[in-house]
């Protein structure tokens, strides 16, 4: 049997205007916190299946976020337990690091608007995600946390 291969996904380093990072914690796993992602369908392409997810997930209107650019950073993995839907599908995934404004309100990010994904949110900084993130997660984070942190230096700089 060949190998499956590996779904592609985007994952999403949302800031405010203060420089502070979304992480949301998931649904139902109390303690485990991360940044919003998704998968890419067959006929979107990322820059589309990123504002999708950040609809679906923060419950906001997709005008509310600037993508900045992709990363440089990506991550690849293999699932220890391969969800059911995707079984015989994909044996984890692959993914592309998007850096994305949010240039909404607080009051407008709405978790329970489409099917929770998240049941709690929180900015942070990048010390506060580097301790709060899974720990599975914060390996393939690390790239694109370094990533941010040279942008907001540029930033302050006023190179970007």
């Amino acid at each position: 049997m060949a190998t499956l291969p590996l779904r592609p996904n985007v994952c999403m380093l949302v800031f405010n205007k203060e420089l502070q990072l979304f992480l949301g914690e998931r649904a139902n796993s109390p303690g485990v916190w991360q940044f919003p992602q998704g998968g890419v369908g067959k006929n979107s392409t990322l820059e589309e299946a990123v504002l999708r997810e950040l609809y679906e997930e923060l419950g906001v209107e997709q005008e509310q976020f600037r993508i900045v650019r992709q990363m440089r950073a990506t991550n690849e993995y293999e699932w220890e337990q391969v969800p059911q839907r995707y079984k015989e599908k994909w044996r984890g995934q692959t993914q592309t690091f998007w850096l994305v404004e949010y240039l909404g309100k607080d009051d407008e990010i709405q978790l329970e608007r489409f099917h929770a994904e998240f049941m709690n949110w929180r900015w942070c900084n990048t010390h506060e995600v580097r301790e709060l993130a899974e720990p599975v997660r914060l390996p393939g984070y690390m790239l694109a946390l370094r990533e941010f942190e040279d942008y907001c230096t540029l930033r302050s700089e006023g190179l970007t």
